[in-house]
Parts: structure tokens; C-alpha cells; sequence
């Protein structure tokens, strides 16, 4: 029986993830650098379960060893929005690369543009080491990170296991080969400990912290073939592993359950290792995979005394080959597994078991549009506006406004402006960053979000928001900041709102829904109609007392439709 399994598009989800996304998707940060380890696969509890099915689910099991032999990725934020995808020249597995942005990002609904560098110069693949797993988990790790890790590690294992492919070619930037996984790639890089037992679907049963170098032997002869070729060829094989999965999966069920299992709760490998040498050497197992490398069998034959002589503490295939793995505990049998590899033909790459999850190595905050030194310089340089400042005098001219507050300050040209006409000022904004300027001169300054100011009730005479409140992330924030406005004014105070309407909308805003539009670049904005924004100021207690201006004006990136209005409580 021969089972074809298909091609798809990179970016497919070909299951999507269960479950709500509990916490709030925010960009945390704009760079990350980490390092993932590779695994080496011991054996399949299962092997018949490897076989094609409908939903791309497989739950054979398996046996990982998680390696320090590291994937290294380095994530970049272009911007928060957009979705280009640029990706290092140096990077390899490009559509492996691809492929894990989109899903990541479908999954958690963003669109940011990234640069995304894969360094796997260390990893041979189609060898054993899992390495396609392991690069599509590296990159969407570091995607995950980038948002402080809304999906967590177990749930993202099973949602990268049900989602995976190798490249067919190195030129085929598009489309990926279906190849099961079981989920060893994710695991390794996603769980602590370094001997880790799969079962069902993709899920850890066991795990173990095991200290032990390990001995990779391969082929010194051995040729890559492409997944597409491997593929067809393990497609016409896969009846042996059906055949071996219904002679013996009892049988490995039963001493993994009485044999294996309590002695990883011991802290013991042995009865692990005898039932991964049994189901490797002595299951027809390395016989299955002899398709991968012709060589194959010979090569067991001649290593299988090492382990049967105690020269190593377990000895294992990888995978389908055709790399074999060693344990060893000491330099004697480091000694002596190596020279016997190397003597039949083999290269050895020597490392250790990996106790830990992948590495984050760098990892910086992002910085938003506002939070940059350029954006606080550009804006502190900014002239104050003729007819804010005619409005600011006319009110002062006729009442006695004392105390003012400049909300969403910015680079604090109205502050500076109040301070010296004499007025008692405080200045306002959600960056600190966007106001340095200001602690320098003694302008008194606080950090706080427009809907929740620091202040008591009536306490201002005059309110000054110039430009600010549709920078507000919901429309409910919008509504807030308008009450809040309310609260800490005195009665009979004025408020000056200077606000860009929905009456001009330009190509660059994108239309998310609610009123909320997306700038590629920029933070996103709250664009109400003027009706609107009136209905929220009367439902909030206050009245338009006038209209001070009313312009269109080009602001760089587009043009704004700008409604300026005095409030009175």
C-alpha cells in the first residue's frame, strides 16, 4: 500500500490553534536574537502511525534526545504593521522561514513586517537532527516572543506539529512537502528537560534532565536528497512501518509503560536505552529507514556491539537516518565509540544533551513611534499654532484661568507657551520620552495615559489637548478621555480640543472597523465624524462653546482633516 502525502502553500494552516488567545496581542519588543536546539529521534512508540491521514495529525510517539547543536534566529521589527517579510540572504530554509511568519502571525492577527535572519550553518539537514521542525519552531518562538508569548509552550508545540512541512527544493520559495511530524522539533526547543518521552499528540509524558555527551556519526559519503525524494521514497516504504508498528506496538507500549517510564521517574536511562536499542536493532526499524542510505544496515550491524558490550550508554538511529547517535558517559567510551564510527566510514560530530528550552540571547523592547529620540525632537522644534494661542488669550482675557494641564504635551511646545504667560502648568503625556525637554526647564511633568489622569476632581481651569486624543487605541478609550476631561475640570472651565476628524481618509489608512485606521510605520489612530465627537462631549457634560477652526492640513504621511473646538463643563 503506498500513501501519497501532498504538497501545500506555505502559509497554509492546515489546523488551526484551539483555543482563545487569553492575552492582549501587543508588539513587547523589536528585536529578538535566540537559539534553539535541534533533537536527535531515539525511536517511534508507534511506527504504523506514521502513515497518511486526512488531518495531518500524527500520534505515533517518539523517543527525543534535545542536542546543543542550535538554530540561530534573529527576529527584527520593520514595523508594526504592513506584513513584508524580508529574509537574510544567508538564510537557507527560506520558505521553512516563510512559512512560520504567516502562520504565527494569522494566528495571533497581526501583519508586522520583519527581518528574519536563520543561521542553521551547523545543522546538516535531512540527517536526523530534525532540523526543519526545528526551524520552522525557532522562528515561530522568536515571532512569539516578539509579543510576550500569547501562546503558550505546550499549546504551540501541538500547533506547530499539526502544521508542518519540509521544502520540496531550495528554489521553491512557495510550496512545501506534507511530511509528518510528531512533534520532536517543537518539544526539544520548548521543554526543559534534555530525554523527553512524546505520546498521542504531541504531547510530553516524561522528561528527564540527563547530563551526557553525545556522538553523532554520519556518513562521510552521505548525499542530501530533497524531502520530495525522500518523501516518495519513505511513501513506497511506508508499509514496513505499518508492518513493524502492528507486529511489535504492544509489545514497546507495554515495556516503555513497566520498564521505561519508572525508570526515568528513578532517574535512570538504562531501561529507556535497552528499549530503543531493541526497537532500532532488533524490530527491522534501521531497515525501514535503509532507503535513506544504502549503507545502512551494514553500518548498524557494525555499531550494534557497542552497546551490547556497554561501551556507550544508549545507541540509536535518528530519525530515518542516516545519522546514528551515542550517549556516552566517560572519555574511555567516547574513546572507543568514536574510533569504531570513524573506522567504518563515518564523520563524528560531538556535543552534548541539552537540559534546557531555547535561549533568548537578546531581546529589546519595542519603541514605539512616540518613544523615539527623533519623534520628541521633531515635535519639541514644532511652532505653537496663532490661532491655539489667540484662543488660550482670549479665554484668559476674560476669565481667571490659573491652573492648566496640557494633555498628550508631546515635545511640550503649549507648556512651554503656558509657563511663560504665567500660568501654573502640568504637563501630560503617555511618553516620558516625548517630553525630556521639559525637565530641564522645571516644567512639571507627568506620565499617564489620557483617560486616567493623575489628578484630582476640578481641578483644572483650562484643559489644553492639541492633537492628541485620536491617538487613542480604541474608540471606548477615545469616549473615556472625554469623561476624564470632565472629571478633573472645574465647573465653568474650558477645554481647548484641537482633533483630526473621518472627513478626510487617505490610501495609507487602512480601515480597521470601529473607527480605529492602521498606518504602516505609525501608531494606529481613532477617526470619528464630527457628529460624533459631538455626541460624546454632550453625553459627558460638557457643550461646544465654539468653533475655532476647521482645516485640512498634509501632516508627511497623508492629509488630516483638523477640528479645532472649545468645550465648556
Amino acid at each position: 500500500m503506498i500513501e501519497r502525502f501532498p504538497t501545500f502553500k506555505a502559509g497554509d494552516i492546515l489546523n488551526q490553534y484551539p483555543h482563545t488567545l487569553e492575552k492582549e496581542i501587543v508588539l513587547k519588543y523589536h528585536k529578538i536574537r535566540l537559539e534553539y536546539p535541534c533533537r536527535m529521534d531515539a525511536m517511534a512508540i508507534n511506527p504504523s502511525a506514521v502513515c497518511y491521514n486526512d488531518d495531518f495529525i500524527f500520534t505515533p510517539g517518539e523517543v527525543v534526545i534535545s542536542v546543543n547543536k542550535k538554530i540561530k534566529v534573529t527576529i527584527e521589527v520593520i514595523s508594526e504593521t504592513g506584513g513584508v517579510l524580508e529574509i537574510s540572504e544567508r538564510t537557507q530554509r527560506k520558505v521553512l522561514t516563510k512559512h512560520a511568519y504567516q502562520i504565527m502571525t494569522k494566528t495571533l492577527g497581526v501583519m508586522p513586517s520583519l527581518k528574519i535572519d536563520v543561521d542553521a550553518s551547523d545543522i546538516i539537514k535531512h540527517c536526523g537532527f530534525g532540523s526543519s521542525s526545528s526551524t520552522i519552531s525557532a522562528v515561530s518562538t522568536g515571532i512569539n516572543e516578539l509579543y510576550g508569548c500569547p501562546i503558550p509552550n505546550p499549546e504551540l508545540i501541538k500547533f506547530l506539529a499539526s502544521n508542518h512541512g519540509e521544502e520540496i527544493e531550495d528554489e521553491n520559495e512557495e510550496e512545501l512537502k506534507m511530511v509528518q511530524c510528531i512533534g520532536g522539533g517543537a518539544t526539544n526547543g520548548l521543554t526543559k528537560e534534555g530525554i523527553i518521552i512524546i505520546a498521542g499528540k504531541a504531547t510530553a509524558i516524561a522528561k528527564l534532565e540527563y547530563e551526557s555527551e553525545v556522538l553523532i556519526a554520519i556518513p562521510r559519503d552521505f548525499q542530501t536528497k530533497s524531502a520530495d525524494v525522500l518523501m516518495k521514497l519513505e511513501e513506497d516504504n511506508l508499509w514496513k512501518f505499518k508492518r513493524t508498528g502492528e507486529q511489535y506496538a504492544e509489545k514497546i507500549a507495554y515495556e516503555l509503560l513497566h520498564k521505561a517510564l519508572p525508570g526515568l521517574v528513578n532517574k535512570s536511562i538504562k531501561e529507556l536505552a535497552d528499549v530503543v536499542f531493541d526497537y532500532r536493532f532488533n524490530m527491522g526499524s534501521i531497515d525501514n529507514c535503509s532507503f535513506v542510505y544504502e549503507k545502512m544496515n551494514e553500518q548498524a550491524k557494525q555499531l550494534r556491539s557497542l552497546y551490547e558490550e556497554g561501551q556507550c550508554e544508549l545507541l540509536t538511529l535518528s530519525s530515518v537516518g542516516p545519522a546514528f547517535v551515542a550517549l556516552v558517559k566517560d572519555t574511555k567510551q567516547k574513546e572507543i565509540c568514536k574510533a569504531k564510527m570513524e573506522e567504518i566510514g563515518m564523520r563524528v560530530e560531538e556535543t552534548s544533551i541539552c537540559n534546557h528550552t531555547y535561549e533568548v540571547i537578546e531581546k529589546q523592547e519595542t519603541k514605539s513611534f512616540w518613544q523615539q529620540e527623533e519623534t520628541a525632537k521633531e515635535f519639541a522644534e514644532r511652532p505653537v499654532s496663532s490661532y491655539i494661542v489667540n484662543e488660550i488669550e482670549e479665554i484668559a482675557n476674560h476669565h481667571d484661568i490659573q491652573k492648566v494641564i496640557d494633555i498628550g504635551c508631546g515635545g511640550g511646545r503649549y507648556a512651554r507657551y503656558l509657563k511663560q504667560q504665567g500660568f501654573e502648568v502640568l504637563a501630560v503625556d503617555k511618553y516620558k520620552e516625548m517630553a525630556v525637554s521639559l525637565k530641564e526647564e522645571n516644567i512639571p511633568f507627568a506620565q499617564s495615559n489620557m483617560d486616567a489622569i493623575p489628578a484630582k476632581a476640578n481641578e483644572f481651569d483650562m484643559i489644553l489637548s492639541i492633537g492628541v486624543i485620536h491617538n487613542a487605541t480604541t474608540k471606548q478609550e477615545w469616549k473615556d478621555t472625554i469623561k476624564e476631561f470632565y472629571r478633573i475640570l472645574k465647573q465653568e472651565g474650558y477645554v481647548i480640543l484641537s482633533v483630526f476628524t473621518n472627513d478626510v481618509i487617505t490610501e495609507e489608512l487602512e480601515d480597521k472597523g470601529n473607527g480605529i485606521y492602521h498606518i504602516v510605520g505609525r501608531p494606529p489612530m481613532v477617526l470619528l465624524s464630527k457628529q460624533e465627537i459631538q455626541k460624546t462631549i454632550e453625553e459627558n457634560g460638557f457643550y461646544i462653546e465654539k468653533i475655532v477652526e476647521e482645516h485640512i492640513t498634509d501632516v508627511g504621511i497623508g492629509k488630516r482633516n483638523v477640528y479645532t473646538i472649545r468645550l465648556r463643563k
